[in-house]
């Protein structure tokens, strides 16, 4: 399945597609499981709580190790070509059939195909810079608001330009949780990215925050 243009430079610049092992129903995840070690046991008691539906209704999970999706990283930026196209590891999801709706939180991350330093004037939705390291991106999409994060993440063997002309690139999306507020989903997005950092070990340290408050709601 390939993600494309609809959604300007947070799902386009990973150029899905997506390249995890997903589980059907009663099938158990991978272990260990990529959701707890992006989002923590925190963050799985942040979606179990909010879950739309009844409470006794099942959450299933699929997942990618950070193990895995490193190797996966590694693999494509192993002959960095500026001008590729890249895929995201799909780390995370968790998923609700409930009254005849299918409701999803997934977090993916990988190379980004668009670069650190791109245009704000001409991209949709709004962009905020943490840091000299970190840019945040909301867009919305269908009513559907997607949280995406650029890491400048510097790679071994790479040119110097690599990390702003590829960073890392990362994208929440969330249908499954109620009564949550972007900086919720912003601090479970940086809780996420803190830990593929770590996971991809980037030369420069780039300095991912625990938590950042939105300017916008």
């Amino acid at each position: 399945m390939k993600r494309i243009a609809a959604i300007p430079l947070i799902l386009a610049s990973l150029a899905f597609p997506v390249t995890s092992c997903s589980t059907g129903a009663g099938e158990p995840h991978s272990a260990p499981d990529g959701c707890e070690e992006v989002l923590g046991s925190s963050g799985i008691k942040w979606v179990n709580d909010h879950a739309t539906g009844d409470a006794g209704e099942t959450i299933e999970r699929s997942a990618m190790s950070l193990k895995e999706s490193r190797e996966e990283y590694l693999e494509q930026m192993e002959s960095w070509d500026p001008e590729g196209t890249h895929w995201s590891s799909e780390l995370c999801t968790m998923r609700k059939f409930t009254s005849g709706k299918n409701a999803v939180l997934r977090i993916e991350f990988g190379p980004s195909s668009t670069p650190f330093d791109f245009d704000t004037k001409g991209s949709e939705g709004t962009t905020e810079l943490v840091n000299a390291d970190v840019k945040l991106h909301q867009v919305k999409e269908r009513e559907i608001t997607h949280y995406g994060i650029y890491v400048k993440c510097k790679m071994p063997g790479t040119p110097p330009h690599q990390a702003t002309r590829t960073p890392l690139a990362g994208v929440l999306t969330d249908t499954l949780t109620e009564g949550t507020t972007a900086d919720a989903h912003v601090t479970y997005l940086l809780r996420s990215t803190r830990a593929v950092v770590k996971s991809l070990q980037c030369e420069n340290k780039p300095a991912v925050p625990v938590n950042f408050r939105t300017s916008k709601q």
